[in-house]
């Protein structure tokens, strides 16, 4: 895959701070048919006004802030540089950061992957963006990021979804099904955190590969190697998510459905070879079915799901190669 140097847009030192905001939702239908009567979509806007609008979504975890969940690629110098481009991130509707979800860890209305596209196109015409040169979604921003391009239609020029297909593998149902099972049958809250750790220590497992933790782990005592590694991974996530909406947003991965054709932008799917989530069969599925404007991008690594957030070489590489072909001189 040849790799060629993206336009700069705009000659500036360092780029803007960037700008926050929350867009209201009055009245916004939800997919379920639930009506959020006072909901709110957390946004963030990184780059010059006047540069390339790219839209950046990441996984149930991930939110509006890309600079800290994906810093090797979004930031001065790298690949989704905001010195040259606008970047546009938000939390997600039924999350834990600051757009509608559950507080104080009550329930909340079902929210479905298309959702989250609608309230971004209200997001994108609230901020009077007419194009958008691309779209960037990993993991559930990319099941986002499909939703988004078949609403925007011509006014989208680019669609990159990375560790994401039309539809839930059978095996990433079943996981996400143990999951939450545990977190659906706790009956007080020290046992529904407990619940939410061991739930995310699975999803862990299945970010990862069994050959990079025999590589990290395989010497080490369990109880200070793969045993604690887990358990900070759980203690970590507890500490800032809370069980509703991880069964929201987890429910809304095992939902998600996506007519490819609606596609029209040109379009790379990445696929990781040793992803378990999504199997490098469906992301092939899921490239024939969007038709001859759509590219698959294969990468092997030992991080399985995760490497889009390990491999930063390969993906500024990726992500470079897809935006030339709409930005580059």
């Amino acid at each position: 895959m040849a790799v060629v140097q993206i336009k700069q847009a705009r000659q500036v030192e360092t780029s803007p701070e960037p700008e926050r905001g929350v867009l209201q939702l009055h009245g916004f239908n939800l997919a379920c048919g639930s009506q959020l009567t006072h909901g709110e979509l957390a946004w963030q806007s990184w780059g010059p006004h006047n540069a390339p609008v790219v839209i950046v979504l990441g996984g149930i975890s991930a939110g509006r802030d890309i600079g800290t969940w994906w810093s090797s690629q979004c930031g001065n110098g790298l690949a989704l540089d905001p010195t040259f481009l606008r970047l546009v991130s938000i939390d997600w509707i039924g999350g834990a950061d600051a757009s509608s979800g559950p507080r104080n860890d009550q329930e909340f209305a079902p929210v479905e992957s298309s959702d989250q596209a609608n309230a971004m196109l209200l997001l994108l015409n609230h901020l009077g963006i007419a194009q958008v040169e691309a779209v960037v979604g990993a993991s559930y921003g990319g099941c986002v990021a499909q939703h988004l391009a078949g609403l925007l239609g011509n006014r989208l020029k680019r669609l990159v979804v990375i560790g994401a297909a039309h539809r839930a593998s059978p095996w990433a149902l079943a996981l996400r099904t143990l999951q939450r099972a545990g977190i659906e049958s706790s009956t007080d809250r020290a046992s529904r955190v407990r619940a939410l750790e061991r739930a995310r220590q699975l999803a862990v497992l299945g970010y990862r590969t069994p050959t990079e933790l025999e590589s990290r782990f395989g010497e080490t005592d369990p109880a200070t190697g793969v045993l604690g590694w887990l358990s900070a991974h759980g203690e970590r996530f507890s500490a800032r998510f809370n069980a509703s909406s991880f069964l929201c947003l987890s429910r809304s991965l095992d939902h998600h459905e996506f007519d490819p054709s609606r596609i029209k932008a040109s379009t790379t799917v990445v696929a990781i070879a040793e992803d378990l989530l999504v199997p490098l069969s469906l992301a092939r599925e899921f490239v024939k079915r969007i038709g001859k404007h759509a590219e698959l991008a294969r990468i092997s690594s030992p991080y399985g799901h995760d490497a889009f957030l390990k491999e930063s070489g390969e993906f500024a590489c990726v992500l470079k190669y897809a935006l030339a072909a709409e930005i580059a001189a």
